[in-house]
């Protein structure tokens, strides 16, 4: 923290304040705030003034925000997406617990996987289709969980359900007790749901309160319960809140 330039600091805080702030605000409420001296808040101020960063009310010559900011936040979100942002923080999941690791989307219907970080080689994962049904997936599952009850009940009736083992869930009721598991703990797993020997744990994103991805990991069931299950739950959901931080300045039409 040494090498950080005082005034510059300063003047992110003024800025963040600012964005904080509903309304103009002086300079006097702004140096009492944030138990800065006057002078400094005024020459910061004026500084920020001369680039257009910070503008003044008409009527009151408080400020706020300048609308050159509208233009930086619009150069920065047109180079960057969920999977752009997420990507780092896959690799260095899929790193941590040694298994492979998915970004997951909604789309028709099934659980799309839209980028994978390799862990350690199990040949049942690398061959898996980056497409699995709802039902018999956790990310899938963790898209049901979204979903109304009149949906989940025309879902369950409909040619989209696979059994593809004998774990698979395939019926309304059975998935209304699963759902119970998925609201108490927040994390939906496949155990040999899919295929059998794999296991696949999984955590949602949320934009602004919308669920618009998951993340899972993914594995061979008895390395996964020998590695610590707990272990690469909490991994899993502290790189999830992550995620969901790094994006929730994005706008929704940027997330993809």
């Amino acid at each position: 923290m040494g090498n950080i330039n005082s005034m510059v600091d300063r003047a992110g805080a003024i800025l963040e304040y600012l964005y904080n702030s509903n309304d103009p605000v002086g300079v006097s409420k702004i140096s009492s705030d944030l138990e800065l001296p006057k002078a400094t808040a005024f020459r910061i101020l004026k500084t920020l003034l001369k680039w257009d960063i910070v503008e003044t009310d008409f009527n009151t010559n408080n400020y706020r925000l300048g609308k050159v900011l509208i233009k930086y936040g619009g150069k920065v979100s047109s180079k960057m997406d969920l999977i752009k942002m997420a990507k780092p923080v896959i690799n260095d999941l899929s790193s941590r617990v040694g298994e492979l690791t998915n970004i997951n989307i909604e789309y028709q219907n099934n659980a799309l996987n839209v980028y994978k970080s390799s862990g350690d080689d199990f040949k049942l994962v690398s061959r898996l289709i980056p497409i699995s049904p709802l039902n018999c997936s956790a990310s899938g599952k963790i898209f049901l969980s979204n979903k109304s009850d009149e949906f989940l009940k025309d879902y369950f009736n409909s040619d989209a359900i696979e059994k593809r083992t004998i774990y698979s869930i395939t019926d309304y009721d059975a998935f209304k007790e699963e759902l119970k598991k998925i609201n108490a703990s927040g994390l939906s797993y496949d155990d040999e749901e899919y295929e059998y020997g794999l296991y696949c744990i999984a955590h949602p994103i949320y934009h602004n309160d919308k669920l618009v991805a998951s993340i899972s990991v993914s594995g061979p069931k008895a390395r996964l319960e020998n590695k610590g299950l707990k272990n690469i739950e909490d991994e899993l959901k502290s790189s999830c809140k992550m995620i969901t931080d790094l994006i929730q300045y994005l706008d929704q039409d940027n997330l993809f």
